[in-house]
């Protein structure tokens, strides 16, 4: 959000604390519902403040996987249709957001496609268990204070 121009940091700690609330009220509530996330794995690795800040982001991850109602899944570092936009689906509706804002869909085809993407996107995944481990390593390359390098496969082999 900082990397945006001409965005004051009282409107990044705004839109910060605004997902963090939004956050809450998912996961903190008294009988919350059923979640699952996609981390794109190249997100492991983009240093993003500080190490010390990106620790802390394994660290949030892993506390949040490790809630029963939450499965969290890294999509491996591959082409996939949801490079271009976040997206948050529920029941009956959808949310995806782009670099110029978001918008909520609540047309029921459009609604059953997007989860259909999603179903999709998540049989791309790693487990879930190793998506915690390669959390847990990240972590402790964070811890560091080094950036970890992004594993590259050698020409020809992918």
């Amino acid at each position: 959000m900082a990397t945006v121009p001409g965005v004051s940091s009282e409107q990044v700690r705004d839109r910060v604390a605004g997902r963090m609330e939004r956050q809450r009220r998912v996961l903190d509530r008294e009988d919350p519902p059923s979640t699952r996330f996609v981390v794109d794995e190249v997100s492991l690795y983009r240093l993003v403040g500080s190490p010390e800040i990106m620790a802390a982001q394994m660290r949030h991850m892993l506390k949040a996987a490790a809630l029963p109602n939450v499965t969290l899944q890294v999509i491996p570092l591959i082409a996939h249709a949801a490079n271009a936009s976040g997206l948050v689906i529920t029941d009956s509706a959808a949310y995806c957001e782009h670099m110029a804002g978001g918008y909520a869909f609540t047309d029921p085809v459009i609604v059953s496609s997007l989860a259909g993407r999603f179903d999709a996107l998540r049989d791309e995944c790693y487990r879930a268990s190793e998506s915690r481990a390669m959390l847990e390593r990240m972590h402790e390359q964070w811890e560091t204070g080094a950036s970890p390098r992004i594993p590259t496969l050698p020409a020809g082999s992918a």
